[in-house]
């Protein structure tokens, strides 16, 4: 049982269909030793927010964070929205493809470094990886 003091359940449970179970805890727990405020500001606002929101699809929310995560240069956190879009039916092609997309607004260098770290997430066999695994 989520201790409620802590935990947002909303969020919780969003973040276990997304990203698998415990990840979302553990980001949390991380937040909740820094600061227990933000953290119950952040579960709510993102996780049990916005990510919960039925206006578009859940894997088009993920090609969205995965866009905007590599045109802000934000290569190490796409791994975490990979395994998302994942869990929401998108295959790893489709995947690919918003990255290649992305040629057109950030340029092939910072494309090839989004590359890298697919296929990095790829060989790992689609790893979670992130703040809530201590990354």
């Amino acid at each position: 049982m989520v201790d409620e003091e802590k935990f947002y359940p909303p969020a919780i449970r969003r973040g276990d269909t997304q990203y698998g179970e415990g990840y979302t805890e553990a980001l949390f727990g991380r937040l909740n030793e820094l600061d227990p405020e933000y953290s119950m500001m952040f579960q709510k606002f993102v996780h049990g927010g916005l990510y919960d929101r039925d206006v578009i699809d859940h894997k088009t929310r993920e090609f969205c964070a995965i866009s905007a995560l590599c045109v802000t240069g934000r290569f190490n956190q796409m791994r975490s929205h990979f395994t998302a879009a994942a869990s929401y039916g998108a295959s790893n092609k489709e995947v690919l493809e918003v990255i290649l997309q992305m040629s057109t607004y950030i340029g092939v260098p910072s494309v090839l470094e989004a590359i890298k770290v697919y296929q990095e997430w790829v060989s790992g066999g689609g790893a979670m990886a992130g703040y809530g695994t201590g990354d």
